[in-house]
Order: C-alpha cells, then structure tokens, then sequence
C-alpha cells in the first residue's frame, strides 16, 4: 500500500527531481531559499521511511495557488493526486502531465483548459552572436510601477509576481514611450543551478522588431554563465515564439498540459 506523505527533506527532493532536471525545472529552482517558504511539498511512498516514488509541489505565492505534477513515467503520480485532491485549495492553477486531469474531473473538479503546453530548454551554448542587446538594461525594483503598466497594456493575465525584481534577472528594453520590451524569470537558483524564463513579452505596436530577441538574448547569455539549466515554458500553439527560442539554442524537452482547476459552489449551501 502506497501513502501521501509531506516532504521537508530538501535534499531528497533534490535527488529525486534531479533525474530529470530539465522537465522539473520549476520545482527544483523553488528548492532554493528564496521560494522555499512559498512552497509545499507532497510525495508517495510505499513506506513511510522507503525513498520517494512520485512527487508533488504546490506553489503558494501568487494569487492562485500554483500545482506542479510532472514525471516522465506517471503512474506513481497518478496515485499520488488521487489521494492529493481532496486537501488541494477550492481553486488552483496545474502543470500536468497529459491525461491526469481526469483524476480531478472523477473528483468533482470543474477544469478550464489553457491548453498544450511545451518546456524548452537550453541545449549547449545559447545562440546570440550578432543579436544586438546594446539597448537591454536590468529593472530593479524602482521599476514597479512601469513594469505592471507594461504588463497591463502588452500582457493582461500574466503570472508576475513582484518578488521576482528581488533576484536582479528582469531586463527590458525602452523608447521614448517607455518599456517597449521585458524578459524576466519564474525561478532563479544559484544553489541548485537552473533558472526558468518567464513574463516575456514586447508592446503590441513594438513587435516584430527584434526587441523581444534582444531581451531574451541578453538575459540567456547572463543566466548561461550562473547555472547549468535555462529553460521556459510555452505554449504549443505559440509558433512565432517557439521559433524564436529554437533560434536562441532550445529545444522541446517535453509537454504537458496547464489548466485551472476550481470546485464548483454548492447549488445547495
């Protein structure tokens, strides 16, 4: 008999993540001290001191709570979340792998699907020569309030979270109307060595100019040379963009899929 465990062993996380690092970017970059305290983490056992066979993060910090389910041979995880369900919050976002949505459409579930997604990541030495990211320059946190303008006008819905000025990886590009492009990262560790892009996005009037190359460009080639895995999330239907990050050296590395997932009011409270 399996059972759903809490894991606080960072270390036997890690491990157990590190066997496919690139498809557990995410979760292995919230290892680390900075994102720690947002985090909880589930796993399944066979015994209670036996090693970990699937594991399960849940992502605390934005608005919406943040599910992470990936693995290369699902069958332990499929256990996992069936037993995971009923202790998930009423409403939550999830990365999963294809086909373990139905485990929570069994459990009542009400599922509004954003659709395939793929991870890519970095493979060798980013592709940058002759990319002109003169113009790039680092936001801090004095940059707020423009950077959520900017979000607000060129990308409504996105999953900035603030904290992330913190780590000093935000670059943008501006003009005399202000920021006309922004890359950025989800996750950021020096500890463990990855680092996911994320909240990437040019102005609508300012696209198709190169200015979110040079972004991304610009920000790849400081993150090759911190940590071992650069990787991002994108979806399968983006073909402009998923263009644009295999002409920077990424490659797909696997898919899945990402959807909300919220229980539906009680018709009789």
């Amino acid at each position: 008999m399996t059972h759903l465990v809490s894991v606080h062993d960072r270390q036997a996380l890690a491990d157990f993540l590190g066997k496919d690092s690139r498809r557990h970017i995410y979760a292995l970059g919230d290892l680390d001290p900075f994102f720690w305290p947002s985090t909880q983490w589930y796993g399944l056992k066979e015994d209670r001191d036996g090693p970990l066979l699937a594991v399960a993060l849940l992502y605390l910090a934005p608005n919406v709570p943040t599910l992470l389910a990936l693995d290369q041979e699902p069958q332990h995880l499929r256990d996992l979340l069936e037993k995971l369900g009923p202790l998930l919050p009423r409403r939550f976002y999830a990365h999963i792998e294809h086909g373990l949505e139905t485990i929570f459409q069994a459990q009542g579930w009400r599922m509004d699907p954003n659709g395939p997604h793929h991870r890519m990541a970095l493979v060798g030495q980013p592709i940058t020569k002759g990319i002109d990211t003169s113009r790039v320059q680092t936001l801090t946190e004095a940059d707020l309030p423009e950077l959520l303008e900017f979000y607000a006008h060129s990308y409504p819905g996105n999953w900035f979270d603030p904290r992330m000025l913190q780590t000093g990886r935000y670059v943008g590009i501006r003009g005399e109307d202000g920021l006309r492009a922004v890359a950025g990262i989800h996750v950021h560790s020096l500890s463990y060595a990855v680092a996911a892009l994320g909240n990437i996005t040019t102005a609508p009037e300012h696209r198709r100019k190169g200015l979110g190359k040079a972004t991304v460009a610009a920000l790849v080639d400081t993150l090759h040379q911190e940590v071992d895995e650069v990787a991002l999330n994108v979806h399968a239907d983006n073909h402009g963009a998923i263009a644009l990050y295999r002409a920077l050296g990424f490659e797909i590395h696997c898919s899945f899929l990402e959807a909300m997932f919220s229980i539906p009011p009680n018709p009789n409270p």
